[in-house]
This record gives C-alpha cells, sequence and structure tokens, in this order.
C-alpha cells in the first residue's frame, strides 16, 4: 500500500462512526511485517488508531503468516458462510484483487457485500499505475474509480480517487533499487522481474481508492 493510499483510507476511515465500521475485517491482511515494517504507513494512519481505541481488526489471509487471525479462502462458500456469521460491520481489501485469477474478481466483489450488514462500508484499493508485481501472480488488474466501482453493484460509491505517491523515489529507497540491479543473487526469483519495474523508477505509483456503503 502506497503512502498516500493509507493515509486517504485511515482518514476516512477514522471519521465514520466507530459503530459502523468495526469489527473490521482486513482481507488480504498479508503479515503483520509488511503493515509494521515495511510499509509502516499502514499501521500509523489505519491500524493503530483503532487499536488505541480498543475496536476490533480481525485478519484474514490466504497463507499463514505471523498476524493472520484467520486463514481461508473467500472464494470458497463454507469459508465465505463462516465470515458471514461474525459480525463484521465493514472489509478493508487492498492490492489483493490483481493477484487472483480474472474470473475470479467480480465473484469475490460479490462476497464481500454478503459478508456485511446494510450500510456497512467496504475500503477498497488497488494499483492504477504500477508495475508488475507476481504475488504468485498479476493479472496486471488496473481499474479506474468508475471500473472498480462496477464491480460493487450492491454498494454506493461514497469517495473515490486516484491517489499519486512517490515512496519509491526517495533517496535512500531509491538508492535500494539501484542497487538491487546489481544483485541478481539476493532472491533471484523476484529479480527476474526487475527489468520490468526498472523504468518505474522515474516514475510515480497512483493507486484506485474506494470507499463504498451497502
Amino acid at each position: 500500500m502506497l503512502y498516500e493510499e493509507a493515509k486517504f483510507i485511515g482518514n476516512v476511515m477514522h471519521s465514520l462512526d466507530p459503530n459502523d465500521v468495526f469489527p473490521l475485517l482486513n482481507l488480504g491482511s498479508s503479515s503483520e511485517e509488511l503493515a509494521k515494517h515495511r510499509q509502516p504507513w499502514i499501521e500509523e494512519f489505519i491500524f493503530s488508531k483503532a487499536r488505541e481505541s480498543h475496536h476490533d481488526v480481525v485478519n484474514v489471509d490466504l497463507k499463514a503468516n505471523p498476524g493472520v487471525d484467520i486463514v481461508g479462502d473467500v472464494t470458497d462458500p463454507q469459508f465465505l458462510e463462516k465470515l458471514k456469521t461474525m459480525g463484521f460491520k465493514s472489509i478493508i481489501c487492498s492490492n489483493m484483487l490483481e493477484h487472483v485469477p480474472t474470473e475470479s474478481i467480480q465473484r469475490i466483489c460479490e462476497s464481500l457485500q454478503e459478508i456485511i450488514p446494510e450500510n456497512g462500508y467496504l475500503f477498497i484499493s488497488g494499483p492504477y499505475k504500477f508495475p508488475y508485481h507476481p504475488d504468485p501472480i498479476d493479472t496486471m488488474f488496473r481499474p479506474n474509480v468508475e471500473e472498480f466501482a462496477e464491480l460493487f453493484s450492491n454498494a454506493t460509491l461514497i469517495e473515490g480517487a486516484i491517489i499519486t505517491s512517490n515512496d519509491h523515489r526517495k533517496p535512500v529507497e531509491l538508492v535500494k533499487n539501484i542497487a538491487r540491479i546489481f544483485m541478481p543473487f539476493y532472491k533471484p526469483k523476484e529479480w527476474m522481474f526487475f527489468p520490468r519495474q526498472f523504468p518505474w523508477l522515474f516514475r510515480n505509483y497512483s493507486a484506485t481508492c474506494l470507499v463504498l456503503r451497502t
């Protein structure tokens, strides 16, 4: 998640009545190392404020990792039914849909709307201008606000924006990324994709962010 992306989502989320937002399902959460160390602005703008106020956040992911509370696949009907009984008021799903098969995207978006009650919130984001980054795949799903919102036919768009950020172009990050060119021996599978990412060292990234209400 980009710095400005996390800031946008966090600012909207924490401006709402917490009784309409929490308990919050964090779908596609990845490990706690991502939010707390690699991209600490996620913790700063979104999750730390929730925890300080003793609001429940449940991390759900397809893979078991430190910080993941529940492991499961939201396209599995049995797992979906389990989530529907857990009383979530809202869902955040960020930078996940480009990593699932294209034919599953609509189904997942429909499932998210089933999990939360009427007047619940969906905080959705994903890359708009961003390099190829497989985990384990990247379908290059890069929707604008209107295209993204159309996938949530049972929800109303409250706020939507294309957010631009240049986190990766800060001096320290730029040096790291350039040095990566000369380190094919470090995580060689990741390095194989670096030639496709290199031109992006000199471009801004952007993300599509949506806040919807069911």
